[in-house]
């Protein structure tokens, strides 16, 4: 079962009203820049969402664009763009602010490993997942599913995984295809949400079974699934793939919506539980680890710690 991330109510405040006026200020959605210096993320204040940024060891919030409710938030691989989902469009801006442009409609914004494309599903329900320009150019049709979801590059941009279901709901299977379009393949597992691992050798991905999800990993090498972990009763986004490939940072839920990150070994060899929080990402370094949790504050905070939970440090205000 897949649910929101922590934060998806509070950012949904783009509505208005008195109830919406009254609210704490609240953040989610972090995304590290590829030096590992700052953090791009969302914010939620009153009636307005914003899309910020601040250096990864604190600091002043800048505000880049105002916008509506946030889905999404991710710093480009080269560093000099950031884009984000917002009420069914895709936006691409500059780090520094500038040169704001929407790239299209669509939901699940995944960035080309090169930087200069991205693979948009057509709405939050799902749909066809095209590749489209950065700049806001050509668009390429690269599946057809109508409840295709979550696309992941392969780490050299020679392929993207997803996973497609056939009901609203329903039972998802992970597929791979081409970055033109062309070799689409079923890889058999049922699954949702994939992540590559960084040598391109397996995918992460959540699995049902009549409990809930576990999370397993498959090995294209003699195509094996291998189960990581115990069964959750839900989850919340794909896994993260650390930096060097052994380790994978999920955020595992309860029934009624409470959530925490969990470290699991590649290899199969253990899970540590970090503690409450949802939102996760790695540094790119592999040393520090970038989440939200609702922590002495009345709304959610960006936190930093490093990759075994010590250190914790605020990134935002609290308020």
């Amino acid at each position: 079962m897949r649910i929101a991330a922590g934060l998806a109510a509070a950012l949904a405040l783009g509505a208005g009203g008195a109830a919406a006026r009254q609210s704490p200020p609240s953040y989610a959605l972090p995304s590290w820049s590829p030096d590992g210096q700052r953090l791009a993320f969302a914010s939620a204040s009153g009636a307005g969402s914003a899309v910020v940024t601040a250096a990864a060891g604190g600091g002043p919030l800048r505000r880049l664009s105002r916008t509506g409710a946030l889905s999404q938030v991710a710093w480009s691989p080269r560093g000099g763009r950031i884009a984000y989902g917002s009420h069914g469009r895709v936006y691409v801006i500059r780090s520094d602010g500038k040169q704001r442009h929407a790239v299209g409609s669509g939901a699940e914004a995944a960035w080309s490993p090169d930087g200069t494309r991205l693979a948009i599903v057509r709405s939050a329900v799902g749909g066809p997942i095209d590749s489209v320009d950065a700049g806001g150019g050509s668009r390429t049709r690269l599946t057809r599913g109508r409840l295709d979801h979550s696309p992941a590059w392969s780490p050299d941009g020679s392929r993207l995984a997803f996973s497609r279901a056939t009901t609203i709901g329903g039972p998802e299977t992970l597929y791979v295809v081409g970055a033109d379009g062309t070799g689409l393949r079923s890889l058999g597992p049922q699954g949702a949400s994939p992540a590559w691992s960084p040598d391109g050798r397996a995918l992460a991905f959540w699995q049902r079974n009549t409990e809930g999800v576990t999370l397993g990993v498959f090995r294209f090498a003699g195509e094996q699934v291998v189960t990581l972990t115990r069964t959750f009763a839900a989850y919340s986004r794909a896994p993260r793939w650390s930096p060097d490939g052994t380790k994978l940072l999920v955020t595992v839920c309860g029934l009624f919506g409470t959530c925490r990150l969990d470290v699991a070994a590649a290899d199969g060899r253990g899970v540590t539980r970090l503690g409450s929080g949802s939102d996760p990402a790695w540094s790119p370094d592999g040393s520090r680890i970038a989440f939200v949790q609702r922590r002495l504050c009345a709304g959610w905070s960006v936190f930093v710690a490093k990759a075994d939970g010590a250190g914790l440090s605020r990134i935002t205000p609290c308020r």
